[in-house]
């Protein structure tokens, strides 16, 4: 049985939005919101997910994220072998994104991860880039504080004012100045594999 491009797109509204988005910011908006859905999606299994290394952990994630019009590959190449490479497919010029994870050790090793996104595999054609941080201690609401306001008093690769909230829980997003001399704009996501 075959299923329509059609009848897919009823199923699932928000792959209208990431298929047809017109601008990186509504690709972003749609994307998120995507997101979001395979991450709690990881949440529900963190009673398998828990003893993984970040590598499975990713494997998982690319794989929730992966459908029809939405390519996700890991360790594509771009400067260095990234975590995640996000397309949107079927789109001449089709938006990309990508994407650094890490399992949660504090906030100089998120720096270190948010550093090779930024440094490394970003060449400043893509608006926005993401940093996942698998959590497998107890208290992520308080850790992702942690990590906000390490960024907001250390303000690490040159990052444009403060962190702000973003609508997905247990995620902020920052702005960095890149060496293009645009603005990066990073989403941080954390994911909540605490089993206990």
């Amino acid at each position: 049985m075959q299923i329509s491009l059609k009848i897919l797109l009823n199923w699932f509204p928000g792959l209208r939005g990431i298929l047809e988005a017109d601008n990186s910011e509504e690709f972003d908006q749609y994307l998120e919101q995507y997101i979001e859905q395979c991450v709690s999606v990881m949440e529900a299994e963190a009673h398998y997910l828990n003893g993984d290394c970040e590598e499975k952990l990713s494997a998982y994630l690319a794989a929730s994220l992966r459908h029809p019009g939405l390519c996700v590959q890991r360790e594509s190449y771009s400067n260095g072998r990234v975590d995640l490479t996000i397309r949107q497919e079927g789109v001449i010029g089709g938006q990309q994104r990508l994407a650094e994870a890490k399992i949660y050790n504090g906030p100089v090793y998120h720096v270190k991860a948010l550093e090779q996104l930024i440094k490394r595999y970003s060449t400043g054609r893509m608006r926005t880039g993401y940093v996942f941080e698998y959590v497998k201690k107890k208290g992520i609401a308080t850790l992702v504080q942690g990590l906000r306001e390490h960024a907001d008093k250390n303000k690490p690769l040159d990052q444009y004012g403060d962190t702000a909230a973003h609508g997905m829980k247990w995620a902020y997003e920052s702005m960095h100045i890149h060496s293009s001399d645009d603005r990066l704009r990073v989403v941080h996501v954390g994911v909540n594999l605490f089993n206990g």
